[in-house]
């Protein structure tokens, strides 16, 4: 879903930050585009010393195939430079996919 531009028109991100703790907050429609844009900023608060990073996905509606493989990506990438990971909540789809992927554990969310 995306408008003339290319863009997905209802996408949107927030961080918070407390301490090395980092939650990114995603809401409305995630295509591929707004994906690369997703992955660096999660690739830089690792890499910027947060050990902690929580995707809260609560309100975002739809992420295209594509998206998803970059976040997965993105998910593997952070934990390759030392940071825990975790999505939320677990009852979100988002959640359930990456589930289904095995990619998660027992724990809260946490990505492996």
């Amino acid at each position: 879903m995306t408008d003339e531009r290319g863009a997905a028109p209802d996408f949107g991100q927030a961080v918070t930050h407390v301490g090395n703790d980092s939650t990114v907050r995603v809401r409305g429609d995630c295509d591929s585009g707004q994906a690369w844009l997703l992955r660096e900023g999660l690739e830089d608060l690792a890499a910027t010393g947060q050990r902690r990073i929580t995707l809260d996905v609560s309100d975002l509606r739809f992420a295209d195939f594509t998206a998803v493989a970059i976040l997965v990506g993105a998910l593997a990438r952070i934990r390759q430079i030392g940071a825990e990971v975790a999505v939320s909540p677990q009852s979100s789809g988002a959640y359930q996919v990456l589930k289904r992927a095995d990619l998660t554990t027992g724990r809260a969310g946490d990505i492996r």
